[in-house]
């Protein structure tokens, strides 16, 4: 193995990136929430109209 010039980084640098990417997996995380739920909601729809498309087909 080659000992080259590793250096750990710094603490407070290192706790300023942790707080940045924490906010924005929250940020991500409710934009998704945000996203699924809307996604529900279409699907949902789009299952009551093929359900109400096959009973019109099987009556008309």
């Amino acid at each position: 193995m080659r000992n080259g010039n590793f250096r750990l980084p710094k603490p407070g640098l290192s706790r300023e990136k942790n707080l940045v990417l924490i906010l924005l997996a929250i940020l991500v995380a409710l934009v998704l929430w945000g996203t699924f739920w809307w996604m529900v909601r279409l699907a949902l729809f789009v299952v009551i109209v093929y359900i109400i498309y096959l009973v019109l087909r099987e009556y008309f």
